[in-house]
């Protein structure tokens, strides 16, 4: 065995481990939803007595669908990817064609091919449900496979996630496949993953060691394997406006969210030079001016609630912050304002990315 190797799929797991562990710790985002959420409520249908939806939304993105037509029973399972659309207030469903308005009280409202609001007294209306319990989807998963030292792994092309893969179904005729077809992998490295196909479900497991039981890919059919083929999906590049900001950094201190409370945000919208932001308390009102690199911030109306004392000091960091503003320095999915001197005031990150 390869000990470099081995240690290197064993940090990678424990790391993958970590991040869903952390992403079950319900959160309300700057969309205004507490993820991860369960939404569910039956739709009308074209034909029929309506379609029943169960929607899985997770923090990191990722989202499954269940739908059940009424009446037949048939039911399709789909796995991807959600982005918001700031100025709609649209969460998009990538790859389904489905989008939702999200509505105050957190629920999520159907909304028309071309994002608008369906009119009529028909019901269309996700509600999140109390408890977050994930259904089992079963579905055809495109995705990245890699075996070494009697450990398997399968990354999802639509979704990009990774998990364990059981040692049951249809795994002999995925892991012989892949055993035939791998570049022989050389010392110290992991073997190369491969594009496999496969029909599967996905259902919580026993860890080969340790504690827990997290999602793991049960092969019930190998299809194919494609060698030379990958999915690997690379984020978007943001843009300045339309990009939900995260705040993560304030006169140099790192921001958490508060528990409870709508995560430190900072949109500046597409369709009018108009920003919104909040530290965690107050909606932060005003416009903009932007030129090249040149950034200012105009105040404006903005709400008066009471704030905790801690919460109270971040927003009026995040004020003066604002207003000392002179330029912008944006790089992937990083953003930091900065002062006339060209101190870093903040720093955001750009989540809910297309």
């Amino acid at each position: 065995m390869h000990r470099l190797a081995i240690a290197a799929l064993v940090t990678l797991a424990l790391a993958l481990a970590a991040a869903t562990a952390a992403q079950a710790e319900p959160r309300l985002g700057a969309h205004g939803l507490v993820l991860p959420g369960t939404f569910a409520g039956d739709l009308p249908a074209a034909s029929g007595p309506g379609i029943r939806h169960v929607l899985d939304l997770w923090p990191d993105q990722v989202f499954q669908l269940r739908r059940t037509w009424l009446g037949s029973g048939h039911t399709e399972d789909r796995l991807g990817r959600w982005h918001v659309e700031p100025d709609r207030r649209a969460l998009v469903l990538e790859g389904a064609e489905t989008r939702f308005e999200i509505l105050g009280n957190g629920s999520l409202r159907l909304l028309d091919r071309e994002g608008r609001p369906i009119e009529g007294p028909l019901p269309y209306t996700l509600t999140r449900q109390h408890d977050f319990n994930p259904f089992e989807p079963r579905l055809a998963l495109p995705g990245m496979f890699l075996y070494f030292a009697d450990a398997a792994r399968f990354t999802d092309c639509a979704s990009g996630r990774s998990g364990p893969v059981a040692m049951e179904g249809d795994f002999l005729a995925l892991q012989r496949a892949y055993l035939e077809a791998r570049p022989e992998p050389q010392a110290g490295a992991l073997p190369t993953a491969l594009m496999a196909r496969i029909g599967a479900r996905i259902a919580d497991r026993p860890r080969m060691e340790g504690e827990g039981t997290p999602p793991t890919v049960v092969v019930e059919r190998f299809l194919s394997l494609s060698p030379g083929e990958t999915c690997e999906r690379t984020r978007a590049q943001a843009s300045l406006r339309n990009t939900y900001w995260r705040l993560v950094s304030l006169a140099g201190e790192s921001i958490n969210p508060e528990e409870g409370r709508r995560e430190p945000y900072l949109l500046l919208r597409l369709d009018a030079p108009r920003f919104a932001a909040t530290a965690g308390c107050n909606h932060l009102l005003g416009g903009f001016e932007t030129a090249g690199t040149v950034l200012r911030f105009r105040p404006g109306p903005s709400t008066t609630m009471a704030c905790p004392v801690g919460l109270e000091a971040r927003e009026r960091a995040l004020i003066a912050a604002l207003g000392e503003t002179a330029s912008f320095r944006l790089s992937g999915t990083a953003l930091a304002l900065l002062a006339e001197d060209g101190r870093t005031l903040a720093t955001f990150e750009a989540v809910y990315l297309r």
